[in-house]
């Protein structure tokens, strides 16, 4: 490699370091606390919510410290609906997302628990509308092989007024907030049924459905902001 070429990308180097030192966005300190257990109710239209009713895959990919921990709130729920059909619900929102500490996609924290994933493909909720993104929610549907079950999942991350798609969307919304001096909130919002492996999942993504559209409607408008924008 030339000096000159090496002198130059030095310089990247350290206008790129420079430009993050300026640019870094504050901390939300004067963002209020989410509640999300007093803003998620116990009857979500026909559902209603049965505490200890089943054991949930943490939203965390690995065991985290205090200086890595991506959430300020965490609510791990099951509800119940008439017929029988039951499903999870987990929801983790963090304050302040930022490169190194942003909230964890279930295709890592499923494999991370010693679940393998058996699919994973995007997900468009139609019934489901964004104002901040002018269309329907969009996120992923996934299949995760337990030992003797298969967990069927559906979710969607909010990064401020974006929907994320994959890890790289996720690490772009963050910057493209961070150069305008913002530090933004996320949520992740997960739906899970554990099945037969036998089971066709795709009656269980229509269960899942139902039941975040019902939750959405159920939801204040403080609810709302923080779920689905």
């Amino acid at each position: 490699m030339s000096l000159m070429r090496t002198l130059f990308i030095v310089a990247l180097i350290g206008l790129g370091f420079a430009g993050g030192v300026l640019l870094r966005p504050e901390i939300n300190t004067q963002l209020p606390d989410a509640h999300l257990d007093q803003v998620v109710p116990a009857r979500v239209g026909s559902w209603t919510y049965v505490p200890n009713a089943m054991e949930h895959v943490t939203a965390l990919a690995t065991e985290t410290t205090s200086t890595d921990q991506p959430y300020d709130e965490v609510l791990m729920r099951t509800y119940v609906r008439p017929d029988g059909a039951a499903v999870m619900l987990t929801l983790a929102y963090g304050k302040n997302q930022r490169q190194e500490v942003k909230i964890h996609r279930p295709e890592l924290c499923y494999p991370a628990q010693g679940m393998k994933v058996q699919a994973l493909r995007p997900a468009t909720f139609d019934g489901i509308q964004s104002e901040a993104a002018h269309g329907p929610i969009t996120g992923k549907r996934m299949v995760a092989q337990g030992p003797s079950f298969n967990e069927v999942v559906s979710y969607w991350i909010r990064i401020g007024d974006s929907y994320s798609a994959s890890a790289w969307q996720t690490r772009w919304n963050i910057m493209r907030e961070g150069l305008k001096g913002r530090m933004t909130d996320g949520i992740l919002v997960r739906v899970s049924q554990r099945v037969p492996m036998s089971d066709d999942p795709s009656r269980h993504y229509a269960v899942q459905e139902a039941f975040l559209k019902e939750l959405v409607a159920t939801l204040n408008p403080q609810g709302r902001e923080l779920l689905a924008r």
